[in-house]
């Protein structure tokens, strides 16, 4: 049965098995897993079955296929290869545009829509080893061999992990491109992997027992710094939270009546708002910070009042303090993230469970009882938060002088 309009609506967008519909004339369409819908086109060149790709529904209409097709038994009539035909017939008016082309269109057209730190880091990668480089072949053109090339190029100039990353930039500009039709959804780059090009980022091991965060507890208290940056590392281990909620926390985020604090969904890397306990401890040290800068604006101001810390400042704190813990006691390597496995481990381990952990770790929770449970735990949240709190204390007390 032939398609129309309204079939081919119904078919587009819809995230299901793939399926293939025939229309006439040689002429079909193929509904891909991620929803976007190929035309194709069925024929003999050479005696040997061809399936050629005509471009993407909507981009290309019904009306505008079924006119390919008096153009396409032309080239087969007179033994052109229908592919390369249609391939020259398509430029047209334009030439293919480069990935450079289209990686600056992809930035024009959806960047927007990231939150701001991710604007910076996707503008930077873009900027620092796409744009210059991708602007002298069409992408349509580019081979497996000048893939390589390029990210080759990427792992001497950068490092294994930087061409990596930049792959996965790479193949998410070419796939929005092919979605709209600018491109074909066969280039050699959809085939490569980050082992193929450089390495993957490494998942970290690395969480600190008791002992070792009550050397750092006690290592903070005795470091000349600036009071915003050694209670920003407290927060940090002592809740667990992302360092950029810590950071960017404002006392209008905070409920003083009801002890809760909340991370607005723009801190949020889930979108979603975080609500966590404010327990004895944190208190202390949210009154202390209070005394120093007063119940305006960020909790822990950088330079200026009127700006968070930055993660430099929080990460070069954190460095300086590793610094002095591995010379005095060989403390392995850690870094701020490090808390967020590290409360999660101990309190496993005290049989606080999964479902309370994740929360105060502000996971998004996954399947039905994402859509059905939105409770808090905010109790359970302060239990455990305590007695994560006791065990260091403890563990401070134990320590040799």
């Amino acid at each position: 049965m032939a398609l129309t309009d309204a079939k081919l609506r119904k078919l587009a967008n819809k995230k299901d098995d793939p399926i293939t519909l025939s229309h006439r004339d040689g002429l079909r369409v193929k509904r891909n897993k991620n929803g976007s819908v190929l035309w194709q086109y069925r024929c003999r060149y050479l005696c040997k079955p061809v399936i050629m790709s005509l471009g993407y529904y909507p981009e290309v209409s019904l009306k505008d296929a079924q006119d390919l097709i008096p153009h396409l038994k032309h080239w087969l009539s007179i033994g052109e290869d229908p592919r390369k035909a249609y391939k020259a017939y398509s430029k047209g008016a334009a030439d293919d545009p480069t990935a450079s082309e289209l990686a600056q269109k992809w930035l024009n057209n959806t960047l927007h829509t990231y939150k701001p730190k991710t604007q910076e880091v996707y503008s930077h990668h873009m900027g620092k080893w796409v744009l210059p480089y991708l602007k002298d072949k069409p992408a349509c053109e580019m081979t497996a061999a000048d893939w390589h090339k390029y990210f080759d190029y990427i792992r001497e100039n950068g490092t294994a992990k930087t061409a990596s990353v930049i792959l996965v930039r790479v193949k998410t500009v070419l796939h929005w491109a092919a979605m709209r039709g600018e491109l074909p959804n066969n280039n050699p780059i959809f085939n490569l992997q980050t082992k193929h090009v450089g390495e993957s980022a490494t998942q970290g091991q690395r969480w600190l027992p008791f002992n070792e965060l009550a050397l750092l507890w006690r290592k903070i208290e005795q470091a000349r710094a600036a009071p915003a940056n050694k209670a920003c590392l407290q927060l940090v281990f002592l809740t667990g939270a992302r360092q950029s909620e810590i950071r960017e926390l404002k006392w209008e985020h905070i409920d003083e009546e009801n002890k809760i604090w909340t991370v607005p969904p723009e801190n949020s890397k889930t979108n979603k708002p975080i609500r966590r306990p404010i327990t004895k401890k944190m208190q202390e040290i949210l009154d202390s910070l209070a005394l120093v800068y007063g119940k305006k604006g960020y909790i822990c101001p950088g330079s200026s009042p009127r700006k968070a810390i930055t993660t430099h400042a929080v990460n070069r704190f954190c460095a300086r303090i590793w610094g002095y813990l591995h010379e005095e006691h060989k403390t392995a390597k850690f870094v701020p993230h490090d808390a967020r496995r590290s409360i999660s481990t101990l309190l496993s381990e005290l049989d606080i469970p999964p479902y309370v952990t994740e929360k105060m770790l502000g996971h998004a929770r996954r399947g039905v009882m994402a859509v059905y449970n939105k409770h808090d735990y905010i109790k359970a949240q302060a239990e455990g938060y305590e007695l994560y709190w006791k065990k260091i204390n403890e563990a401070i007390a134990n320590l040799k002088s």
